[in-house]
């Protein structure tokens, strides 16, 4: 059983989202390793871009789940080559709390390279937060022939792939942790 918490954020909120179906699988193997996780819904954070008081108290929560978070995975479409705008409004409604905690980066389009464009573009992201991005990523091409009926990866090479970067996610996260809370203690 491990002390750390690595929570996954479903990086879209467009309606009939079949990336939730991911980051299910995703939570799911987390758990399996004995680690704490959560789900983060962009959705649950819509952010308008003004100075509103709901907004900024909705932030001050997403901002202690990622302070108190070891690490982080993103499950993430890929729209027209990118990522969506909510998740870049979210994302940049933080910095510091990111800071030297892994990511990985699970990507879902249609598209034959599974959003790769996507990953690359949160890993530049990513480093710009003092984050570190790992390898290898995941990247689902199409979601239901991807997902077997019992809530799996059915397509061949996505388990591993997954196993292979939450490993990753969890060695960063597990040597970070402790310099991270050392670092935070020590006097100003």
């Amino acid at each position: 059983m491990s002390n750390l918490s690595i929570p996954v954020i479903l990086g879209t909120a467009r309606p009939g989202r079949e990336s939730a179906d991911v980051a299910a699988v995703v939570l799911d193997a987390i758990k399996q390793r004995g680690t704490a996780t959560e789900l983060i819904d962009v959705a649950d954070y819509p952010i308008s871009g003004t100075e509103d008081p709901d907004e900024a108290a909705r932030l001050g929560r997403y901002k202690e789940l990622i302070d108190s978070a070891d690490g982080l995975v993103i499950v993430v479409p890929e729209y027209n080559h990118g990522y969506p705008g909510e998740l870049k409004l979210l994302l940049d409604s933080a910095y510091e709390e990111y800071n030297h905690k892994p990511l990985g980066v699970v990507s879902v389009s249609s598209g034959m390279i599974g959003g790769a464009r996507v990953t690359e573009q949160l890993q530049l992201v990513s480093l710009a937060l003092e984050m570190i991005p790992v390898e290898p990523t995941v990247h689902v091409r199409t979601v239901k022939e991807a997902l077997d009926d019992n809530g799996g990866f059915e397509e061949e090479g996505l388990e591993g792939a997954l196993a292979s970067m939450l490993d990753k996610v969890t060695w960063y996260a597990s040597v970070m942790a402790p310099a991270r809370r050392a670092r935070n203690q020590e006097p100003d």
